[in-house]
C-alpha cells in the first residue's frame, strides 16, 4: 500500500497546474491519469484554450510559460458583433495598455510544457494509464484502488478529472445541468485574408462563431456552436459545401474559408456541482463546473481554481496547520464557488440574449453594445475581467 499526502486524478491542464504548485511544498503527491503521458509534439491545434493575463502569470512563474508560448498566438484586438444588427464592440491592446488581450494555445502544448516542469521533482509520483476501480473515504483518508491492485492511502483526494468526473461521481456529490441545445465543431481553417492577429466572434441565431487566429497569419481555430438539431446536417456536408456554410457564418470578414483538420463537435452544457468536497474530497476546474465557450474562459476559470487551492494549502503549512482541515477547504470552496458562478451567470445572460430573436430585444441588444463600445470606463472594466486583472484572484495570478 502506497501512503500519500495528496493524490490529484486528472492531468490535464489544471491537474498538472496543481501539482506543480504543490511540489515545492515537501508533500508527497501522486498524480493519477487515465490516459497517456503528454509527449513532446508539435501542436496540432486540436483543441485551443485563449490564456489570459492572469493565466500567463500564473504560468509563468511555474516556468511553463516560455515552451507554451513558442506555439501560441497573442493577439492584440478582439472584435465581437451581431450577424444581423448594427451591433459590435471591439478592443484593442494598445489601448487597455496590455502587451496583448489573451493568447490562443493549443491545449496540448500547455501539458507538455507544464509535465516537463514537474518531471523534475522527486516528491510527484505520476501514474499514467492507470484505471481507477474504486474510491472510497473514510473520516481520516481516503482509500485508492487502481488496476485492481495496487492501494493508495491518501489524505486528501483533487478530483481535476474533468466534466465527467469519476471523482464527483465517487464522492456523490450533487451537479447541476443546464443544457444549451448547442453543439461546439471545432477545427482548424485557412483564411483568405491575413487574421491580423485579431479574435473574432460573430452572434448567429443559432450561436456564436469564433475565429481565434494562430501563429500562422492565415490559420485560424473556429470554435462554432450550433443548434444540436442541426449538427448532423452540417457534419455530412462535402468539404466544399461546409467551407461554403462557414464562410457565409463568417460574413466574408476573413475572405473565402476552409477547412484544414477534422471537424470535431462537443456537446455544449453548463454543469455545476452543488457541493465541491466531501469530508477528504475536493473538486477543482471542469470537475466542478464547465460554462459555454463563448467568453473563452473556461481554462483560465479552472487554472484560477486550482491556484487558489495551493495558495491555501501553502497557508496551513506555513502556520503548522492540517493540510485537510474543513475550514480551509470550506475557505477555497466559497471563494471559488462565487467566481464560478459570477462567469456562469454572465455566459448564460449573453447566450440567452443573443440567441433571442425578438426584434425589440435584437434592437436593445444592438444599442447596448453600441452604447458600452461607447464608453470606455465600461470598455475597460469589462476587459479588466477578460483579462484576469480584477476580482478575487490567487496571488500568483495577480498583476
Amino acid at each position: 500500500m502506497q501512503n500519500t499526502d495528496i493524490t490529484i486524478v486528472g492531468a490535464g491542464s489544471a491537474g498538472l497546474t496543481l501539482a506543480l504548485l504543490l511540489a515545492p511544498l515537501d508533500l508527497n503527491i501522486v498524480l493519477l491519469e487515465q490516459g497517456a503521458a503528454p509527449e513532446q509534439t508539435a501542436a496540432q491545434y486540436q483543441r485551443v484554450s485563449a490564456l489570459n493575463l492572469a493565466s500567463k502569470r500564473l504560468l509563468s512563474h511555474l516556468g511553463a510559460w516560455p515552451d507554451i508560448a513558442k506555439s501560441a498566438a497573442a493577439y492584440q484586438d478582439m472584435q465581437v458583433w451581431d450577424s444581423d444588427s448594427f451591433a459590435k464592440i471591439a478592443f484593442n491592446a494598445q489601448t487597455e495598455q496590455v502587451e496583448a488581450l489573451g493568447w490562443i494555445c493549443d491545449n496540448e502544448q500547455i501539458r507538455q510544457a507544464l509535465y516537463q516542469q514537474l518531471k523534475q521533482h522527486s516528491n510527484v509520483s505520476c501514474q499514467f494509464n492507470c484505471v481507477i476501480n474504486s474510491l472510497v473515504q473514510s473520516n481520516r483518508e481516503v482509500l485508492i484502488n487502481i488496476n485492481q491492485q495496487q492501494l493508495i492511502l491518501s489524505r486528501l483526494v483533487v478530483g481535476a478529472d474533468g466534466i465527467n468526473s469519476l471523482v464527483r461521481k465517487a464522492a456523490q456529490l450533487p451537479q447541476m445541468h443546464s443544457h444549451y441545445n448547442q453543439h461546439a465543431l471545432v477545427a482548424t481553417i485557412k483564411t483568405q485574408l491575413p487574421h491580423q492577429a485579431t479574435a473574432r466572434q460573430v452572434f448567429l441565431p443559432g450561436g456564436p462563431l469564433a475565429l481565434l487566429p494562430l501563429a500562422d497569419p492565415h490559420l485560424c481555430s473556429i470554435v462554432w456552436s450550433v443548434p444540436s438539431a442541426e449538427v448532423p446536417a452540417k457534419l455530412a456536408l462535402a468539404e466544399n459545401e461546409f467551407n461554403q456554410a462557414l464562410t457565409a457564418a463568417s460574413q466574408l470578414v476573413l475572405g473565402l474559408l476552409s477547412i484544414q483538420s477534422p471537424v470535431r463537435n462537443f456537446e455544449l452544457q453548463m454543469r455545476y456541482a452543488s457541493q465541491w468536497l466531501e469530508q477528504r474530497i475536493v473538486l477543482v476546474a471542469d470537475a466542478a463546473h464547465s460554462v459555454h465557450p463563448l467568453a473563452g474562459q473556461g481554462m483560465n476559470l479552472g487554472l484560477m481554481d486550482v491556484a487558489a487551492l495551493a495558495q491555501l494549502i501553502e497557508q496551513q503549512l506555513q502556520a503548522g496547520k492540517d493540510i485537510t482541515e474543513l475550514r480551509m477547504l470550506r475557505q477555497y470552496e466559497r471563494w471559488r464557488k462565487a467566481e464560478a458562478v459570477n462567469l456562469i451567470a454572465a455566459m448564460e445572460a449573453f447566450n440567452r440574449t443573443f440567441s433571442n430573436n425578438n426584434p425589440l430585444l435584437k434592437l436593445a441588444r444592438a444599442l447596448g453594445m453600441n452604447a458600452v463600445d461607447k464608453a470606455p470606463w465600461l470598455k475597460k472594466q469589462i476587459m479588466a475581467a477578460a483579462l484576469g486583472n480584477s476580482g478575487d484572484l490567487p496571488e500568483l495570478a495577480k498583476a
